[in-house]
């Protein structure tokens, strides 16, 4: 062994080159005889991801969207095309590490560029779309039946560059269209991103802005009538893959929405009406059919809905909290209108009088979380003086000149706000049905 300092003799000079040769030789080995190239042959119904996942299962599996631009720059080859100029003229942009991120509401969790492009095919084809089998659905729309659907390589990836700002706008990355980022929030708020088809649809067709907007507001006033009417959302992705598909027959318009609502009558997809919303107002659970984030929006709509035209414009807080005017478990601070005290666990008639208007839309309001904590239970009066000292929501005006708060009080509010409530979100003027035009469910 060599001591710190001493110069390497001739010998381990030797030993070095040897083991060197050595490593060198084994490497060659292995690459000449070791090494094995396995090449799958795909058919047209072949998931060429879901090959690769297997085959990779302890690497890092390629995105649908990485076989999709393998696919179109390949064909873009054959064509003789500028590839280099094609990649960094219309795909470039979507190499951003955003796009890698996973959709934050869509399910199942993916990147959002796999979902970006299964919304992009809903809005092309109307079709229902497999995130397992992406790659062969891309190729399926592109190459419908072996016969190419675009001229050239170049209009493909300019009809995919035209829905990306759209997209990036609903997810709330861009803000320069507002009404559409307007959507996107609501969206985000009420997580029901099976509507991004139908909306990429409306932005890009040549339509006027204020028809685009009202048909941005029928979505939102679908999505909310249908949750606080305690209709069921489970078949919201059909329903919207029903419309993007009558929007591909007759173009998005107003007209056809009308229409398209106008045949759906089965309580699963239906569009309540006026009556049916308000009666639900008054007396569904609102606050258990819509979780917080999302009667959080409903009660800033009927905020924004409450102020004068004079009122300064602001934005929605960060930390609002939903408060029950009166509380869900409720003391001896809150009695009957008769004086008695009853307990929420009483079968008296009188509690389960007051447990049916409890959750309703009549009985809550917003707070800023701290205000809330500090009026807990309190007595309504105490309530009250908190609301007009440390409250500027006019949403809270309505209590101010009230001296108690009983059942009687909370249907004339539901009431009140069910009015508001229809003027928010409205109906679309929708066509008496036909026998024949009623899906059957």
């Amino acid at each position: 062994m060599r001591g710190e300092g001493e110069t390497p003799t001739i010998g381990d000079e030797t030993d070095t080159s040897t083991a060197i040769q050595n490593r060198l030789e084994a490497l060659l080995a292995a690459l000449l005889n070791r090494m094995k190239l396995v090449v799958i042959m795909l058919g047209e119904g072949d998931d060429a991801q879901v090959i690769f996942e297997t085959l990779n299962s302890r690497g890092e599996p390629l995105l649908a969207m990485d076989l999709v631009r393998n696919n179109i720059f390949h064909r873009a080859e054959r064509e003789g095309g500028e590839v280099e100029d094609l990649y960094d003229k219309l795909w470039g942009a979507f190499d951003d590490p955003w796009w890698k991120d996973p959709a934050p509401f869509a399910s199942p969790r993916r990147p959002r560029i796999d979902h970006f492009l299964a919304h992009v095919l809903v809005a092309e084809t109307g079709q229902n779309i497999s995130m397992r089998e992406l790659y062969a659905e891309y190729r399926a729309f592109a190459v419908p039946q072996g016969r190419l659907r675009f001229g050239r390589v170049e209009e493909e990836l300019y009809l995919l560059r035209i829905y990306s700002p759209i997209y990036q706008t609903l997810e709330g990355h861009r803000d320069k269209d507002k009404d559409l980022h307007w959507l996107g929030r609501k969206l985000a708020a009420w997580q029901v991103t099976t509507a991004y088809p139908v909306a990429m649809q409306i932005n890009a067709a040549r339509i006027e802005a204020e028809a685009k907007r009202k048909l941005y507001h029928l979505m939102y006033s679908y999505i909310v009538r249908r949750a606080l009417s305690a209709l069921t959302p489970k078949n919201l992705n059909q329903v919207f893959q029903g419309l993007a598909q009558a929007f591909i027959r007759n173009g998005p318009s107003v007209a056809t929405f009308e229409g398209y609502f106008g045949q759906r009558t089965g309580d699963s997809t239906r569009f309540p009406t006026d009556q049916e919303f308000r009666q639900a107002i008054c007396s569904q659970p609102a606050y258990r059919l819509a979780p917080q984030m999302r009667i959080q929006d409903v009660l800033w709509e009927l905020e924004l809905a409450s102020r004068s035209r004079f009122a300064e414009p602001t934005v929605m807080p960060k930390r609002l909290w939903t408060e029950h005017v009166l509380p869900q478990t409720w003391t001896e601070a809150w009695p009957f209108e008769d004086g008695e005290f009853v307990e929420r666990s009483s079968n008296d008639t009188k509690a389960e009088t007051r447990n049916r208007v409890l959750h309703t839309l009549g009985n809550l309001t917003l707070l800023t979380s701290g205000l809330n904590i500090s009026s807990g239970n309190k007595g309504f009066l105490d309530k009250r003086e908190k609301m007009k000292e440390h409250s500027g929501l006019f949403l809270n005006k309505w209590f101010m000149d009230k001296a108690s708060w009983s059942e009687r009080d909370i249907r004339e509010r539901g009431m009140a706000l069910a009015d508001m409530a229809i003027r928010i979100w409205p109906a679309p003027n929708v066509p008496e049905a036909q026998p024949e035009d009623v899906d059957k469910e």
